[in-house]
């Protein structure tokens, strides 16, 4: 080969591919679904249609020349979003000769790899013109799509969420992700090519509604808020300019007939998808905003939301998750928030000679533990102490603006200089400043903390290795002190703490005060205060489940319960957590737990984890398995059930409970 041709073959290889979508084809969503053939279920089933969704018109009509480029939706669950999502990603990577990053941000890895198998693949592989495309189908974080890129990422991840520079970022269910995360995230679309008028990149944000003023109402409050409105058939009705029929709930229902009506003139409403979007939001509002519900699906539906309405909310079982997935709108269950400003205040008034106290060992030798959660720069420490009557004093707060060796250091100085005897610590964002302070101080004194979910109890110890419920850490293999704690079950205990006016506060909570860095400078905080704000920022609430059955029809299943974060992300709330996972696992003896001396912590139920002064009533002896409520296991060996609801109710959780049959000092016990 000459010169000239291996320049020429050089020059070959450097070209970009020819495209695969014309122009025409890509200038408009709805026209690159058709042109695509991309069916929403994948190969074999029904082709792409708009029939009986009208409300997602003005989402697919969406142009190349004016995208929206900051765009939220609020909605109800099952509006075929979703769907619409993986068409607008495909639809921007696309272009075989325009270079597009691309990312998909999903609440957790696992919710990214189950869109990916049962959503992605399919989809693309319904269309002989994006496979000519896609490198790999199967790749998971990365598709190469022509020239383009594809990344699908959890949220939980601060690398995930940090490490890609992209041009277009789509965020999915965002009522599962904290607010301070998806903020981080927007940051990666800072250096995008893709600029306009509004700023560079393009951010979109979907999800079912949540919370009022948090998650995706947060951003939807700063759009333009289109509403869809539904007419009235009445002509001389006021409401025959269009109203939102979801506002009016449930005075939109002829219950008798089964119908949707006018809740001021009566007519009968045989097509809720008779309307239009209109703006209730600023006309400069910094996002476009669009929300609809499940009204809009029809008359046909309206049995099963009425049937949902009686069970949820005139029955109780869970109004939040009706308004939120149902009518699409947020809504707080009252009880949703465990530590009120109220129950604080109850709590500084249990011992009022208590005050903050000077760093020492308590003189009595009380046990304390340190809970420390990390976030970048702040570590937020909370040091708390076993007291008399079995109550929980706070003894120290406190935000550390350190990283590295240097924050290591820094908290094991605490850790001495508080007289601590165990301490918790977050494994996460930062492994190694954990471990590190592991290694500074006494074997056996600082614990990993590794939140876990769908667990049988709240904290399991790394040395109950011969529990087939505990898998191995991947950071086992450095460290050998983990706690696995179930976020839900152990945050929940954690609190109730307050709420059964266990905890001691000082009296001069508000006193507590350090200098630290907001907005750039320095200036005096209190900590008692943030103590405080973070517990009135953290709200239970209940992720609706759901599985297709055989003759694939969707049946819902028990809801999942989990904790959001609303305005802000409660640190002091976790590490609050940390240290009573600390001062559960001394359980009222004198000193650490070796990992070798596993004869201490035999029992496996909730109340077993409680020192004996600590529990509702003095602890009985019998075991579980005699127990009228136990149900032992059909293999006969392992974990069996309590069926008691008052346990159930107590924790928080649906019965039945998961439980030892040799468990003993359980109050509830029943012969």
């Amino acid at each position: 080969m000459t010169r000239e041709e291996a320049y020429r073959l050089i020059l070959a290889q450097m070209r970009l591919p020819p495209p695969k979508f014309s122009e025409e084809e890509l200038s408009s969503l709805i026209r690159f679904v058709q042109a695509s053939g991309i069916r929403p279920e994948g190969p074999g089933g029904a082709p792409f249609s708009l029939e009986g969704r009208r409300y997602l018109e003005p989402l697919y009509a969406e142009r190349r020349d004016r995208p929206f480029r900051r765009l939220v939706i609020m909605k109800a669950a099952q509006m075929g979003l979703t769907t619409r999502l993986m068409y607008r990603a495909a639809w921007w990577v696309a272009d075989a000769r325009r270079k597009v990053d691309l990312a998909l941000m999903f609440p957790t890895q696992d919710a990214v790899l189950d869109l990916h198998k049962t959503r992605f693949r399919p989809m693309m592989r319904s269309s002989a013109r994006m496979m000519r495309l896609i490198a790999d189908v199967d790749a998971v974080e990365v598709v190469r799509i022509g020239v383009s890129n594809m990344r699908f990422r959890g949220m939980r991840s601060g690398v995930s969420v940090d490490s890609i520079p992209v041009d277009v970022i789509l965020f999915d269910e965002v009522r599962l992700m904290d607010v301070a995360t998806i903020e981080r995230a927007f940051a990666r679309v800072s250096a995008s090519r893709l600029e306009g008028s509004e700023g560079r990149g393009i951010i979109e944000l979907n999800s079912t509604a949540g919370f009022p003023g948090a998650d995706i109402d947060y951003y939807f409050r700063r759009s333009s808020q289109r509403h869809w409105h539904t007419r009235c058939p009445n002509p001389a009705c006021p409401n025959h300019k269009g109203f939102v029929m979801a506002f009016t709930w449930p005075d939109c229902v002829d219950p008798d007939r089964m119908v949707y009506r006018c809740p001021k003139c009566g007519r009968v409403i045989e097509d809720p998808q008779d309307g239009f979007y209109a703006p209730l939001g600023p006309e400069d509002a910094e996002w476009e905003g669009y929300a609809f519900n499940q009204i809009l699906l029809g008359p046909k539906r309206l049995p099963e939301l009425w049937r949902a309405y009686q069970r949820m909310v005139i029955e109780g079982a869970n109004p939040s998750e009706f308004y939120n997935s149902y009518l699409g709108l947020p809504h707080r269950d009252p009880n949703a928030i465990l530590v009120t400003g109220e129950v604080m205040d109850a709590c500084r008034g249990l011992d009022p000679t208590y005050r903050w106290p000077a760093p020492g060992p308590h003189p009595e030798g009380w046990w304390t533990a340190m809970g420390v959660d990390q976030r970048g720069v702040e570590k937020h420490v909370v040091i708390a102490r076993w007291g008399h009557g079995g109550r929980v004093y706070l003894a120290h707060l406190e935000v550390v603006e350190r990283s590295g060796e240097e924050a290591a250091a820094f908290l094991a100085h605490l850790a001495r200089e508080w007289g601590v005897d165990i301490v918790i610590v977050d494994a996460e964002p930062s492994y190694d400043l954990a471990v590190s302070l592991g290694r500074r101080l006494p074997r056996g004194m600082v614990w990993l903390a590794d939140y876990v979910h769908d667990r049988p109890q709240p904290l399991e110890w790394s040395d109950q290795r011969d529990r087939e419920a505990i898998r191995k850490s991947s950071g086992e293999a450095k460290w050998e002190f983990w706690v696995f704690i179930d976020r839900y079950k152990h945050l929940l205990q954690a609190q109730m703490l307050f709420v059964n006016r266990r905890v001691v506060l000082p009296v001069d909570l508000e006193a507590k005060v350090q200098e630290l860095r907001r907005l750039g400078q320095r200036v005096p905080v209190s900590l008692g205060l943030e103590f405080r704000s973070h517990f009135e920022n953290i709200a239970r609430t209940t992720i609706p489940r759901r599985r297709r059955d055989a003759e694939g029809r969707e049946v819902e299943e028990e809801p999942r319960y989990t904790w959001r974060h609303l305005a802000l992300d409660p640190h002091f709330v976790h590490a609050w957590g940390y240290a009573v996972a600390g001062l559960m696992r001394r359980g009222g003896t004198s000193e650490v737990v070796r990992p070798r001396e596993r004869g201490a912590l035999e029992s496996t139920g909730y109340q077993a984890q409680l020192p004996p002064d600590l529990r509702p009533q003095s602890p009985r002896k019998a075991e579980c398995a005699s127990c009228r409520y136990f149900r032992p296991n059909p293999d006969g060996e392992g974990m069996g059930l309590c069926q008691n609801p008052v346990v159930a109710a107590s924790l928080g959780v649906p019965p039945p409970v998961r439980t030892s049959p040799r468990t003993v000092g359980c109050h509830h016990h029943r012969r």
